[in-house]
């Protein structure tokens, strides 16, 4: 568990410009190798692959629609949206390490306050106030953000690798 009770208020604002998708009629779009982000819960919300121009790399995405309202991933890889998503451009020079963890923490976050009832856009979502750990001078803590998410990382891979040879794959 980890104490989160020094950690300080940080406007989502202050680290990205988010941006609403373009809404796009996937049913007509030929399939390809590009993943589109959409309102989805479930895969990193991605809706599919289709034959689209990349639009983002290393970014973060916040379903704004949908059972998966809230719902926040890191990409590391290219990608689209739909209309049905948001993307946080990195304005902050947030390193990526950094922003797997803040992923995490905003996913938590908007996961709860935000519903098919009450959706989420990208005003509100700059808008909102969000903790995140500092250094002592109140700045946020991007190496302590990325040394966590490396040893979780880590810690997968070796459950991942001893899974692999449970089930000799």
């Amino acid at each position: 568990m980890i104490d989160t009770s020094k950690w300080g208020e940080f406007r989502v604002g202050d680290f990205f410009h988010c941006v609403r998708g373009t809404s796009r009629k996937m049913q007509i779009l030929n399939d390809g190798t590009t993943p589109i982000i959409a309102a989805a819960r479930n895969n990193q919300g991605i809706a599919g692959f289709y034959d689209v121009p990349v639009e983002y790399k290393n970014a973060i995405t916040i379903s704004c629609n949908g059972v998966g309202c809230g719902s926040t991933y890191y990409h590391d890889y290219p990608f689209a949206i739909t209309g049905d998503a948001i993307v946080l451009e990195n304005i902050g020079n947030v390193p990526p390490g950094a922003l797997h963890f803040i992923a995490s923490v905003y996913d938590v976050y908007f996961t709860r306050k935000y519903s098919y009832m009450n959706k989420c856009s990208a005003d509100r979502a700059e808008a909102e106030i969000v903790k995140l750990p500092v250094t002592s001078d109140g700045l946020p803590d991007w190496d302590y953000m990325e040394s966590y998410m490396k040893q979780i990382i880590e810690e997968s891979e070796k459950c991942l690798e001893c899974l692999k040879k449970a089930l000799r794959i």
